[in-house]
């Protein structure tokens, strides 16, 4: 009696395909195992605020916090002017080298964490955010660039592919400027465009590592090129007070109702969130302004500015677009983003995801 070669494989090839298919469950547990255990910055365990009572909101889950470092002691009160070094907090960054693990990168001059949140019930329904957490000790490390290759140009273009050619640690979509061709454009220190508009909110990084906002037609261009500004962008609105709570309303803001947001933060000097929400999507739904504001003063934010959302909102994070566009994204004209840095790899390094030491 003889046996086809073919009928004795048989068993080998079904043994095969079972441990491929086992494999790939035992992934998509592990990654959905992640997203729902998502680290939520550690400085962030709010009380909920007044806006959250208002709004019926509690902190989720995913806001308690799961400390890893020591927080960075808060700026004092009186900085010294012009101060541009910061964050010397050798618990905070890695002086050998560069350290690059699963959700994190740290050098003797940079930390950067990031995280996925999912949550279905701070904002009654589910809502998935991307958190880059950054510790920078020089604001020149907060870098922008234009989509075209010049700021004096105005266009489009692939946010992934800007943030490949500037090479980018991390990135977040800006605040369109080729879209408005009138609006305040000054980029990484240098001044392109020195006209104002009276309808968009004003956000500044300025060389002290601070971050101001001001409300369409509060600020004049003179008295913006007196603080001499590293950044400026203007879109917004801007999202919180000046006492530090979140905005309820926004009359000049036709944007209000669930979208994708990007934002920027502001915790202390040096110490900045690049924060995008996935929206109009089955696993998020997008976020209000409203939300948006509660969501960036519960993550510990002193001031934010709303960014150019919907299509636009793209979160740039280990050489690719982390997060899940609105209808697969569109061009922009402008990205924020931290560079990758030249420090060799840590002794401690273990390639592309790492782990920890």
């Amino acid at each position: 009696m003889t046996v086809s070669k073919k009928s004795s494989l048989l068993p080998l090839i079904l043994l095969i395909v079972l441990c491929l298919a086992l494999s790939a469950i035992v992934y998509d547990i592990l990654r959905l195992h992640r997203a729902y255990t998502a680290y939520v910055p550690y400085y962030a365990t709010p009380a909920p605020t007044a806006t959250q009572k208002a709004l019926s909101l509690s902190p989720s889950p995913e806001t308690t916090a799961r400390a890893t470092f020591s927080p960075v002691p808060a700026a004092d009160a009186t900085p010294e002017p012009a101060a541009r070094q910061f964050n010397t907090d050798t618990d905070r960054f890695w002086t050998e080298g560069a350290l690059t693990r699963l959700d994190d990168y740290r050098s003797p001059t940079l930390s950067v964490r990031v995280d996925t949140v999912v949550d279905s019930t701070t904002f009654s329904r589910l809502v998935t955010y991307y958190v880059a957490d950054i510790y920078v000790s020089d604001v020149t490390a907060v870098r922008t660039a234009s989509c075209k290759g010049d700021f004096s140009r105005t266009g489009h273009g692939s946010v992934e592919q800007t943030a490949k050619n500037v090479n980018a640690l991390v990135a977040i979509s800006g605040d369109y400027y080729g879209f408005h061709r009138d609006s305040l454009v000054i980029r990484n220190g240098e001044i392109y465009r020195k006209s104002i508009r009276d309808d968009m909110d004003v956000c500044l990084l300025l060389r002290d590592g601070t971050m101001e906002t001001y409300r369409a037609n509060t600020i004049t261009v003179k008295a913006i090129l007196e603080k001499d500004p590293w950044q400026a962008w203007q879109f917004g609105p801007a999202l919180i007070k000046s006492n530090g709570a979140a905005r309820t309303a926004f009359p000049d803001s036709t944007i209000l109702t669930r979208n994708p947001r990007s934002c920027i933060g502001y915790v202390d000097p040096g110490h900045y969130l690049f924060v995008v929400v996935d929206g109009r999507q089955k696993h998020s739904k997008g976020l209000t302004l409203k939300e948006l504001a509660v969501l960036m003063t519960s993550l510990g934010c002193k001031q934010a500015f709303n960014l150019d959302g919907g299509a636009s909102a793209h979160f740039y994070w280990k050489d690719t677009v982390f997060n899940s566009p609105s209808k697969g994204g569109r061009p922009m004209s402008d990205i924020i983003y931290i560079a990758k840095e030249d420090y060799p790899a840590s002794p401690y390094h273990h390639g592309k995801d790492g782990i920890d030491p």
